[in-house]
């Protein structure tokens, strides 16, 4: 019996364990098989090659793997061409007239209400005026003696009832009066040491604000705490002219008037640092002061002036003083 028929029958009995496979893998397994039995027969290869199948095996196996990589691959890519493309954004609409209006009305509301909020609420007065203290006294009478009278017309026969008999010149009303000043100024500084010297600083700035936008009731409050302001050069030429006595029969208007002509007619050179900045460096103006022997003493006084706002300033605030605002010709 020739090796190629021994080849071809072990070959047949290992062709049972492709039973178990499907129908289609069979019919494949037996190709291969033939291919391999083929070249069992070449008699370049006189011996059957050891683990041909399971080469053979290893091959399907792979062929199944690559199979299910390029079925989820595929998938993959499928999902990413569907994947939906960002939309556009949509243009705002440009407000109406209507629409601008009611916007700057909401943001001023807004800005008052912040400007309030800082601006500090102090406590409430008692009546300081005997006038008022007996008007006060005299509605409590007439509501307790006529209560079918409106408050309009309670409220005018008090007025009258004071104003006719001048009961705001009685010795209960004036004391009463001095009573109530004295308390008010007793909670006003208990109140306003509840706050820094910077909270009250803020606080006068946003009443400031306020002032401007229509409110005229939110006046500066009054802290002995606050650091005064330095006063310029021409302040300073100003209070001297007036110290000497050559305006005395002059009325304080056309005494400011002769003040303001003769400042016109100093010099630029004397002019330089009372027109600069009032927080320029006192090392600066006195530099200045040296170089110029006619430079006149307010221009000195000036000087320390602007030192000690500086000192005073960031002992009182925590901070040093804000560098000035340019201003709008430099701009």
């Amino acid at each position: 019996m020739s090796l190629q028929r021994v080849a071809r029958a072990n070959v047949l009995r290992h062709l049972r364990l492709g039973d178990s496979l499907s129908h289609q893998t069979r019919v494949i397994g037996v190709q291969n098989q033939l291919r391999g039995l083929s070249l069992a027969s070449n008699p370049r290869f006189s011996t059957p090659l050891a683990g041909s199948f399971s080469v053979l095996k290893s091959q399907q196996s792979c062929s199944f793997a690559t199979d299910a990589t390029e079925s989820t691959t595929s998938k993959k890519s499928t999902k990413k061409s569907t994947t939906k493309k960002p939309k556009a954004e949509k243009k705002k609409r440009e407000l109406t007239e209507k629409q601008k209006e009611a916007k700057e009305k909401k943001e001023s509301r807004e800005l008052v209400k912040q400007l309030k909020e800082t601006a500090l609420q102090p406590p409430k007065k008692l009546p300081q005026a005997a006038r008022a203290i007996a008007i006060q006294h005299k509605l409590k009478e007439l509501k307790e003696q006529s209560p079918s009278l409106s408050q309009v017309e309670i409220f005018k026969e008090a007025i009258n009832q004071v104003h006719s008999q001048r009961l705001n010149e009685a010795d209960r009303f004036v004391n009463q009066a001095e009573e109530n000043r004295t308390a008010n100024e007793a909670s006003y500084e208990e109140w306003i040491k509840l706050y820094t010297p910077l909270q009250v600083k803020q606080a006068n700035t946003a009443r400031k604000h306020l002032r401007r936008l229509g409110h005229s009731k939110y006046i500066n409050l009054h802290d002995e705490r606050l650091v005064k302001s330095p006063i310029t050069a021409y302040l300073w030429f100003v209070k001297e002219r007036h110290d000497s006595g050559d305006f005395k029969n002059l009325q304080v208007k056309d005494a400011a008037l002769r003040i303001a002509a003769e400042w016109k007619d100093l010099t630029d050179s004397e002019k330089q640092v009372s027109l600069s900045s009032p927080l320029l460096s006192g090392e600066m103006i006195m530099a200045w002061i040296d170089a110029d022997h006619q430079c006149q003493p307010y221009f000195k006084k000036s000087a320390r002036d602007i030192e000690r706002y500086r000192e005073e300033y960031r002992e009182a605030y925590g901070e040093d003083v804000p560098p000035p605002r340019p201003s709008a010709s430099s701009t």
